[in-house]
């Protein structure tokens, strides 16, 4: 007989598999994004009906099988059901589920990962903070977590703390001197942050999970957070997510 462990994790997507099956994804705290199929969820009358459902976090009851676990039952602790009522805030969850499908791993813990994910939805469920600022918060967070994130803290070249140039081919700050050093940087990438911005960037990587959406900033800075994210991505993280298209 099988051996059945106990996974916490949310569902990140979730499609049809012959008549009545469903094949989903999870990302599980203990064994990372892990494929999982569930027989009979299509069922209305089936109690994996629900708990397969993304966006869906609780505990998961499942077996390994050769190529994917199979799905026993589920306890569901928050379903984030209210998100699909709003447009933008659908498109936005199904942003982060797919960027955290792109840069998890099976069989990796995934502590950090799924903490941050699940923060991210309360944030979505709570309507406080802007969702294009939620979005930047959850894609700094994540590439710093999976080692992706910039220097942000210091002078990558001599370490000074004063740095203030942002220069993306070095993939963090250099200070003026380092640039004068540097003729050909500054041509590169030349975006400077001012204090307020950088400090807001410093801070989403270094907070509590808890805290990170505490906040809100001015349309200043958020127009430098944005400009900012947006270049980094593109030069670190160069792969195109669908349902960024349908974000405002």
């Amino acid at each position: 007989m099988r051996e059945t462990v106990t996974l916490t994790g949310m569902v990140l997507v979730s499609s049809p598999v012959k008549e009545y099956d469903k094949r989903i994804e999870i990302l599980t705290r203990e064994r990372g994004r892990i494929p999982a199929f569930a027989q009979g969820a299509r069922k209305q009358s089936s109690a994996l009906c629900a708990c397969t459902v993304p966006f869906t976090f609780g505990s998961f009851q499942v077996y390994e099988g050769r190529n994917a676990y199979s799905v026993k039952s589920g306890e569901i602790e928050n379903y984030f059901g209210n998100l699909a009522d709003d447009y933008d805030s659908l498109c936005y969850a199904s942003y982060f589920t797919e960027v955290a499908r792109y840069l998890t791993r099976e069989n990796i813990r995934a502590d950090a990962e799924l903490l941050l994910l699940y923060i991210t939805f309360k944030a979505l469920q709570a309507g406080l903070v802007p969702l294009k600022l939620i979005r930047r918060i959850f894609e700094l967070r994540i590439m710093s977590q999976q080692g992706e994130g910039p220097g942000l803290f210091s002078c990558i070249r001599c370490g000074n703390t004063d740095a203030y140039d942002v220069y993306m081919s070095e993939g963090g700050l250099i200070c003026q001197d380092c640039a004068k050093k540097m003729p050909g940087l500054k041509q590169c990438y030349p975006l400077k942050l001012s204090h307020d911005a950088r400090y807001t960037l410093q801070y989403i990587i270094s907070s509590q999970p808890q805290k990170l959406y505490s906040f809100n900033v001015s349309g200043q800075v958020m127009a430098e957070i944005d400009k900012f994210m947006s270049i980094y991505i593109a030069r670190y993280m160069p792969h195109h997510f669908n349902s960024s298209d349908f974000l405002s």
